[in-house]
């Protein structure tokens, strides 16, 4: 890897980071973050970061495309649910995982669209 691509790798972990703090504080309405919860958002966007174009391509290898990110949706909501959702104050968990994933995939895809016009670049899609 050139000194590029890990700096590239390295804002796509950040700003993953902050899509799934924002998409978390959306639903717990609670704004305030400790280091534990900082670790939890680091883990949670480097396996996002590094599944979701995984899981893409063994989809496409396989030709099943649309299933392939429904499964790589499907594993984020159970990370985020045991990964994160331990430490918000939310009623039920499961479905604060299900919105925060939600959140999370949908500002992913708009700040890929908003990288790919202004910069002509794939930030989240790096294999």
């Amino acid at each position: 890897m050139t000194i590029e691509q890990i700096l590239l790798l390295l804002v796509a972990f950040a700003l993953v980071a902050l899509i799934f703090y924002v998409s978390s504080a959306l639903v717990a309405r609670d704004w305030s973050v400790d280091g534990s919860f900082v670790l939890r958002l680091l883990l949670v966007s480097v396996v996002a970061v590094l599944m979701i174009p995984f899981i893409q391509d063994v989809a496409h290898e396989l030709r099943v495309d649309e299933l392939g990110l429904l499964f790589a949706f499907v594993l984020l909501i159970v990370l985020v649910r045991y990964v994160m959702v331990e430490e918000l104050p939310v009623s039920d968990d499961w479905l604060a995982s299900i919105v925060i994933s939600l959140l999370g995939v949908v500002m992913m895809f708009v700040f890929q669209e908003v990288a790919d016009m202004l910069f002509d670049t794939r930030l989240l899609s790096l294999f």
